[in-house]
């Protein structure tokens, strides 16, 4: 099972895009637990994730959050603007399991 986190600062179009890529997830038969989460909550989960995707809004979050979390910083990445704004679950999805898989 992959487990996804996507970390916002507010959550509400996260959110949305979590339910596509949960859609995606069982249409395609993967096994998935994606979630969404607030940044300052980041130190809370990170262990427990196979994957940190930042919003495309907190891309300028990346390179700190890297060295802030220098163990995981191979499973840190931000999602493609546009992906996140077309609400591209399955393209989100296909992009964290290639991270992941590395």
């Amino acid at each position: 099972m992959y487990k996804i986190a996507l970390v916002c600062e507010n959550g509400a179009s996260t959110g949305m895009v979590v339910r596509k890529m949960k859609e995606a997830a069982q249409k395609q038969g993967i096994e998935a637990e994606i979630e969404a989460y607030p940044y300052t909550q980041l130190e809370n989960f990170i262990t427990e994730k196979d994957i940190i995707l930042l919003g495309p809004q907190l891309a300028f979050k990346k390179d700190i959050t890297i060295k802030t979390f220098s163990d995981h910083a191979a499973k840190i990445d931000v999602i493609k603007a546009m992906d996140f704004g077309m609400m591209n679950g399955d393209k989100i999805l296909k992009d964290a399991i290639a991270i992941i898989n590395k």
